[in-house]
């Protein structure tokens, strides 16, 4: 059988991770929407105004009275920019669509009929009623589409271009309503990828897609083989979250603050990184270069794992760690030929501490987490897949190290819904 460990599946995504840090969110989100809207939309409108602003005198703006009127095509041609004057029935109705432009028909005072691509916008009324002076305009060159082939005598190789570069301009209050929106919208965006980027780094969830990513991870075959020696601790509690995260979970506030104030404050004594060393080495030194210890795998094991949950609060860093994992690591292979050999060990200490602590169900406790070493031994990727005799040297500085095993181990391990 071969399992596909899951990253992070008490939290693949960190929203169980205290959410309501998201919400508070909202109201400085708000706060900066409201700043962004009416403080910088009106000083950003009037470069967004200027850019979008044609020209004066370009194709298709106004044309005031020092633009020439036109009636022909070779005043068209001659004059480069000019307007005409037209009828407002022209202007509603002698129209056709190609595509999503709206085109006119225009009759010339010379009697030569053209196509013309009109700005509305800019049309301005004449002195005579009914008639209406249209935006500048230039004579292009162009392919005339099908729609348009309903006159004889029209002119087609060319138009009338009156709209140009124009684009609609909004007011400023809806400009600076829509700046708003937008500023809301992508500041949620930010924060929520702050939230995650920052959150990972943490240590508080795995990554959502780039999740090999995850800091918990190994980094080497040493380190996956030490999170295996307390892989069955790691899948004995709901609050964690398993192997070969080499915590075991991680450090969410309520994990965080477990760790510091109950596993390691109240029941190893342990509040700063020299109480935690100190212990370590006890229960190491206890079993080096002995074989007559009692149970000496619920030591060694306990040791490691209390290496993992001191650097997940911070009492020690990664290469301390790694130091101390590499020590431990050792006395292991040196007291077992085997990972059998090493949890029968830890696991008759479980049931002895357990008896000497006064737990009437102490063999049925040990069951349970005898049953987990059996279902994590069967998994032909799990923890106890890593070689008994993995190389488990440490140099210092460096996180490295053979990543055999461990390649192929996250060749098999999964994201939550991957």
């Amino acid at each position: 059988m071969s399992a596909r460990y899951k990253i992070s599946n008490k939290n693949i995504y960190g929203f169980k991770t205290n959410i309501y840090q998201m919400f508070l969110l909202i109201p400085v989100i708000w706060i900066l929407t409201f700043l962004i809207e009416f403080g910088l939309g009106p000083i950003l409108y009037k470069g967004y105004q200027k850019d979008v602003t044609p020209e004066e005198g370009a194709a298709g703006t106004e044309a005031g009275s020092d633009i020439p009127v036109a009636g022909s095509i070779a005043d068209m041609e001659q004059m480069g920019t000019f307007t005409l004057i037209t009828e407002g029935v022209v202007i509603n109705h002698d129209t056709f669509r190609a595509g999503e432009e709206v085109y006119h028909y225009i009759k010339l005072p010379s009697g030569e009929k053209v196509i013309a691509h009109i700005n509305k916008k800019a049309i301005l009324e004449t002195d005579e009623a009914g008639f209406y002076r249209l935006p500048a305009g230039v004579w292009r060159e162009w392919e005339a589409p099908e729609e348009a082939m309903i006159y004889k005598n029209l002119v087609t190789d060319h138009y009338v271009d009156m709209y140009g570069d124009y684009v609609p301009v909004l007011e400023e209050a809806a400009y600076t309503r829509t700046l708003g929106s937008a500023a809301s919208a992508w500041l949620y965006v930010i924060a929520a990828v702050l939230y995650r980027v920052i959150g990972v780094r943490r240590k508080r969830f795995a990554p959502a897609l780039f999740w090999k990513r995850d800091p918990l991870l190994p980094r080497n075959d040493m380190e996956c083989w030490c999170a295996s020696t307390f892989a069955v601790w790691a899948h004995s509690f709901a609050m964690l979250e398993g192997w070969p995260l080499v915590t075991g979970v991680h450090g969410s506030r309520k994990v965080l603050s477990n760790f510091r104030k109950v596993a390691l404050g109240e029941q190893w004594d342990i509040r700063n990184r020299q109480d935690g060393i100190q212990t370590v080495h006890e229960l190491v030194e206890r079993h080096a270069g002995r074989l007559d210890t009692e149970y000496p795998g619920w030591d060694l094991c306990r040791a490691t794992q209390l290496l993992g949950m001191m650097y997940l609060v911070k009492m020690i860093d990664r290469d301390e760690m790694d130091r101390e994992f590499s020590k431990a690591g050792k006395v292991i292979q040196q007291q077992f030929s085997s990972w059998d050999e090493m949890a029968e060990s830890y696991l008759g200490g479980y049931q002895a501490w357990l008896v000497r602590s006064g737990n009437q169900e102490a063999a049925q406790y040990t069951e349970r987490r005898r049953n987990i070493f059996r279902r994590l031994k069967a998994d032909l990727n799990g923890p106890y897949s890593v070689p008994w005799r993995t190389d488990l040297t440490w140099t210092p500085g460096s996180s490295k190290g053979e990543r055999t095993v461990l390649k192929r181990i996250l060749s098999n391990y999964r994201a939550q819904g991957v």
